[in-house]
């Protein structure tokens, strides 16, 4: 099972050397929109990039069905030009029968969120702010679980029977004597027909504040369970999440479950997606903080131009419960997935067009 690249690749070229078969691909995607963002009383219309990147793939044919390759990711703002961070940068070793073994920086934990019938979001044409991560990702809009994360080593399992997934192990310590920073991650899976199932489960250990990837002095616990099933262009998915914080200082812990029921339909260039998603009141040192609550909804529909280019227009609502602080996944407005806290109760709207080409 490989990690997700939303990408028609554009060019391929064949390049020889020491009498090996090698091959370059370059691909990637340009995402933008118009959006109407609201949250309490602010508002905002703006051109909003959603998720552009580029990568370069390469790989080498070694004989008897192993394969060398790279992959070198990188984002980038359509919007403004800026260029981003390194998304998944790794190289590693592909046999036909053993499996996928990569090392570098690669996705842990949301990397298999699309595993399950919910295109909504990074991977289709609709916006970061239509993914049931709104819900699924945060405690109350903090402590997001799983990202791109550094110095990363992953095995990819082949399919037998159905059955394959992944596990990755993360040496993420950036920072000297700060050894006990890493990261378990496994993920199980069964595909059977129409019918998938996945279990996704993240364990996170942390000393010290790591660059822009993690939740500092707190350990975390994530998992995700996924069920889905596709009929004559209906898919139909469940998720439920569980997320779990920890202060080892302390010993206090914040936690809640989440789900999400994602529905889509698609006949010839027509697609329809519709998600609901809704995070329960969050436990904070075993006890029920009431009114932590959120739920979602939202429907786009996408009309796909070519292979390469599709329109979208989505709506997207995020109410939450009084002391409820989820927003948009990736910021909306004040640019963080968690409302400040005067902003605490607000609902949250978004109305996208947007358009996607691939390249």
């Amino acid at each position: 099972m490989r990690v997700m690249v939303p990408a028609v690749l554009a060019v391929l070229l064949s390049v020889p050397g020491r009498g090996e078969a090698q091959s370059v691909l370059l691909g990637g995607q340009i995402k933008l929109g118009l959006d109407s963002t609201s949250t309490g009383g602010n508002r905002a219309a703006r051109l909003t990039d959603n998720t552009s990147y580029f990568f370069f793939d390469g790989k080498e044919d070694l004989g008897r069905g192993l394969k060398a390759f790279y992959h070198l990711e990188w984002n980038f703002s359509a919007d403004t030009g800026v260029q981003g961070a390194g998304r998944g940068i790794y190289m590693g070793l592909d046999s036909e029968r053993w499996g996928r073994l990569q090392m570098g920086r690669q996705s842990v934990y949301f990397s298999h969120h699309w595993f399950i019938n919910d295109p909504h979001g990074a991977f289709d044409a609709a916006p970061l702010a239509a993914n049931s991560l709104n819900v699924l990702g945060t405690v109350n809009g903090a402590y997001f679980a799983g990202n791109f994360l550094n110095n990363t080593v992953r095995y990819e399992a082949p399919d037998i029977y159905g059955f394959s997934g992944m596990a990755s192990y993360s040496f993420d310590a950036e920072q000297p004597g700060a050894g006990r920073n890493h990261t378990w991650y496994i993920a199980p899976t069964y595909t059977r027909g129409a019918f998938k199932a996945g279990f996704f489960h993240m364990q996170r250990d942390s000393q010290g504040v790591l660059p822009a990837q993690t939740v500092g002095q707190l350990d975390q616990t994530a998992d995700r369970l996924a069920l889905g099933y596709t009929w004559q262009g209906f898919s139909f998915g469940l998720l439920a999440d569980r997320n779990r914080v920890q202060d080892r200082a302390s010993g206090r812990t914040q936690s809640r479950y989440a789900f999400a029921v994602p529905l889509n339909y698609n006949t010839g260039p027509h697609g329809v997606a519709l998600t609901y998603g809704q995070a329960l009141s969050m436990k904070d040192g075993g006890q029920t903080v009431g009114g932590t609550g959120a739920r979602m909804l939202s429907i786009s529909y996408q009309y796909r131009l070519s292979k390469r280019t599709s329109l979208d227009v989505s709506a997207i609502e995020l109410r939450n419960q009084s002391k409820g602080r989820y927003n948009f996944w990736g910021g909306a407005l004040n640019g963080s997935p968690q409302l400040a806290a005067q902003d605490a109760g607000a609902r949250s709207r978004m109305f996208y067009l947007g358009m996607k080409h691939l390249f």
